[in-house]
């Protein structure tokens, strides 16, 4: 290559140059660089850890959900009695990830009684779907379309879908759920038709005061979902005072409980109630108080108290959020539940997969090879294509199996991706204190994202009736009242880590304002929220 000094040179020596600037020979011509040698990737794993990991591998035979159970029939004893088995992804566009944990989830349903599914989408929409899984009201289409996150748009969850259907209609209660809290429309619209139906009164005075939110929360029926002025563009003491008149708004619902139990039973009330604190958690969200994780844990303690501590649950999210470090979804409802919940992340050594980008463009991307050292890089060592690790008994001191309990480089992407940034996407991490069991897959390909279909028709929806047999089983007890607000559980957030999760609702970008990154050095906390 040519450096500037020399072509510097050439245009000084060009005629009508002034000849006192002119060098009186000139300069001989470098030799340009040499080609950079070809990167020769990660040097071999040691034959001793290759040889740990085939003797301590549970293989499977693949993904497809539809194969039978014998070959996961491990899974049965790595269960055991827990109550929640959550399920994560390192991708949003993986499509082995998707079908594996459909796979599980047939599973688990079939083979140990498991009555209830919790997946990383939007509370109240999650119940359109519910409908359609516990019901039949609408279709596979419409009951995936309300899951408002374009990563769920998928053959994959929309097949699952499908068998969840069938599975009740041959007499199984599956149940459907949502736990994420970043769309408040139409959790503020379930509250104020309950209200409307119980207590006509009172309605008027609850839409005054959520008012301060709902003008700026998105639309439940109509593109694009957000109005142009946003509840996070307010003044710090706009939503201040709103806090304070949504509060009152569940002061108001909690003060006439019995009243309203009298209308619609128990179940009915408790519906709207969290119709309502959901929309505070978007609020909290948005004013810092509270963190995505936490609302969203907060949630899925919800759902598990009205399915009862005989009822089992599956969870769906990132292998973030599943994680059981501290500040996580996962690790707040470690606290709560300790040893009944058991949690399996995923890892892909090779491949493909689906993200977007920041102009909100769905891709196709290739995994980079796995770096030096990195988790990745040890369990290509195996034998086998696909398996899973029980990482529970493992320690520093575990010969040759100690560097899952050591510090390593892991790979985590949300719903967006930069390749060329590929190594923010890479966090240190011991493996031990995140998962309990750990998938891993040499090779993946992407999900494909199927079209979106109108939603069921919120005006005729009475969201907080039940959607079919299910509900709080005999001798439940009830959930205990909303925190106050801006309660906070343990310590303050850790911003090193990964952004991963949600998506426009519409295919649009993400906020410019707010990068979605991930990844080793990258701060890590709320997700951005559904907002273009």
């Amino acid at each position: 290559m040519i450096r500037p000094l020399v072509v510097l040179g050439v245009l000084l020596l060009a005629p009508g140059c002034d000849d006192s600037t002119t060098p009186a020979s000139p300069r001989p011509m470098p030799e340009p660089d040499p080609a950079p040698a070809p990167d020769p990737g990660p040097g071999p794993v040691p034959p001793e850890i290759a040889a740990w990991i085939d003797a301590n591998a549970h293989p499977f035979v693949g993904t497809d959900p539809s194969l039978p159970h014998g070959d996961i029939e491990f899974l049965r004893e790595m269960v055991g009695d827990a109550r929640i088995v959550a399920l994560g992804e390192n991708t949003h566009g993986t499509r082995d990830f998707f079908e594996m944990k459909f796979r599980i989830l047939r599973f688990l349903v079939e083979e140990m009684g498991f009555n209830t599914f919790a997946m990383e989408s939007s509370w109240p929409e999650a119940r359109l779907a519910d409908r359609y899984v516990r019901a039949g009201e609408g279709d596979s289409a419409q009951a995936l379309s309300a899951l408002v996150f374009l990563v769920w748009r998928t053959e994959t969850v929309l097949a699952m879908l499908e068998w969840m259907r069938e599975h009740n209609e041959r007499g199984g209660d599956l149940a459907f759920h949502g736990f994420d809290m970043q769309f408040p429309g139409l959790a503020l619209h379930n509250v104020l038709e309950y209200l409307g139906e119980v207590d006509p009164v009172h309605a008027a005075e609850v839409e005054a005061l959520v008012e301060c939110l709902n003008r700026y929360a998105n639309r439940i029926d109509s593109f694009p979902r957000w109005p142009e002025e946003r509840y996070r563009d307010q003044t710090d003491a706009y939503r201040a005072e709103c806090g304070a008149s949504l509060e009152a708004a569940s002061e108001l619902l909690l003060a006439n409980r019995e009243r309203y139990e009298a209308v619609t039973g128990e179940d009915g009330f408790e519906v709207a109630l969290q119709s309502l604190r959901v929309a505070i958690q978007f609020h909290l969200f948005r004013t810092g108080e509270q963190d995505r994780d936490m609302s969203m844990a907060e949630n899925t303690e919800w759902i598990a108290e009205r399915v009862g501590p005989e009822g089992r649950m599956v969870l769906w999210a990132h292998n973030y959020h599943v994680s059981t470090q501290p500040e996580t979804q996962g690790g707040y409802l470690r606290e709560t539940f300790g040893d009944d919940m058991v949690v399996l992340g995923f890892t892909h050594a090779r491949g493909s997969f689906t993200a977007w980008d920041l102009q909100g463009n769905q891709l196709a991307h290739d995994l980079d090879p796995p770096v030096e050292d990195s988790v990745e890089h040890y369990l290509s060592a195996a034998s086998a294509p696909q398996f899973v690790l029980d990482l529970r008994a493992i320690t520093e001191n575990t010969k040759d199996g100690s560097w899952l309990a050591e510090p390593h480089l892991t790979r985590f992407i949300g719903f967006y991706y930069d390749p060329d940034e590929s190594g923010r996407f890479w966090g240190r991490d011991r493996m031990t204190e995140l998962y309990d069991l750990l998938a891993h897959f040499e090779t993946t390909g992407p999900t494909a994202i199927v079209p979106f279909s109108a939603l069921v028709d919120t005006e005729s929806l009475r969201p907080w009736r039940a959607a079919g047999a299910g509900g709080r089983p005999a001798g439940a007890r009830r959930p205990p009242p909303p925190p106050p607000r801006g309660e906070r559980r343990g310590r303050p957030i850790d911003r090193r880590r990964l952004d991963a999760a949600s998506l426009p609702t519409d295919p649009a970008p993400p906020d410019p304002g707010r990068r979605p990154g991930s990844g080793g050095g990258v701060r890590r906390g709320p997700c951005p929220s559904g907002s273009r």
